[in-house]
């Protein structure tokens, strides 16, 4: 019986006799992913393993993708498939754990990687979350045996072919809890991080122009419903930088923390902006 070549062996034949480079957009996704997930700290060696086992992928797939496309038209194609940027987003996670009898405190948020912008998120997450751990501690010193807690997760909620969007929800807690929230953007078309200011031109009025919508809408909410509550006599303006995301039909959504503009009650607020309000607006 003739001996059948293992697949791996006979892959690996086929490509030293079909020499196939792979195109340098597709090289420099597997080198700069490689690279940044070195630079990565895991946890734990399920972790490690989840590492090794992404970096094996990617492999196979450089060769896998490689070698039955030899012609140039192909390799051309395929130098436009961000096969890698699809695959790779959350390199791996921070932790801080807090326990001391009285108080507790749990952050866990993610590293991204793969790009400047990644990196420059990762940045100002990690200011944000150091800012939010420090104050918890200096509550815990002042609150001595009373309680104080902090709760910090994060959540996925765009990835799109051109957006990528972080959400980082924070809980503090003390007689009563307290809700936060901030989103973190990067547009895929330009490869930057993105906030609020960048979609608009220069020139736009753009806090204005959402402010007023905003207060419009929160007037015409408390007229039909009588149970919510809008600090419409304390609001004046958006912040420039305000927390937005994308919904899925595309619409701005403006974020505001508890208590920001309303009672205490209806927790965390959303206004969703309709796209002819400020579209004229944008760059």
């Amino acid at each position: 019986m003739r001996k059948v070549e293992p697949f791996d062996k006979r892959l690996k034949e086929r490509a030293k006799q079909e020499p196939f480079p792979l195109p340098e957009t597709y090289a420099g996704k597997v080198r700069n992913t490689c690279a940044a997930l070195k630079e990565t700290t895991m946890k734990d060696t399920k972790q490690k393993r989840s590492c090794r086992a992404l970096l094996g992928v990617a492999a196979a797939l450089a060769v896998f993708v490689a070698i039955p496309n030899v012609s140039p038209s192909a390799a051309a194609a395929m130098s436009d498939i961000p096969v890698l940027g699809a695959v790779v987003r959350v390199v791996t996670f921070r932790d801080y754990q807090y326990d001391d009898g009285h108080s507790t405190a749990d952050v866990h948020v993610p590293e991204l990687g793969g790009s400047g912008a990644a990196d420059e998120i990762n940045d100002q997450v990690q200011a944000y979350t150091d800012q939010l751990i420090a104050q918890f501690q200096t509550d815990c010193e002042a609150a001595g045996e009373s309680y104080q807690g902090l709760d910090v997760t994060s959540s996925v909620v765009t990835d799109s072919d051109t957006w990528f969007t972080l959400r980082i929800d924070a809980t503090r807690t003390e007689a009563s809890g307290y809700n936060f929230t901030r989103f973190y953007h990067i547009n895929k078309a330009t490869g930057e991080a993105v906030t609020l200011s960048d979609l608009f031109r220069p020139d736009a009025d753009y806090v204005s122009v959402l402010s007023a919508e905003v207060l419009r809408q929160m007037e015409e909410q408390m007229a039909a419903d009588a149970s919510l509550s809008y600090l419409t006599d304390e609001f004046t303006a958006i912040d420039p930088e305000q927390s937005f995301y994308w919904n899925a039909d595309g619409d701005l959504v403006l974020v505001f923390d508890e208590y920001a503009v309303a009672a205490g009650y209806m927790g965390m607020v959303e206004f969703t902006i309709p796209q002819d309000v400020y579209s004229a607006l944008l760059k």
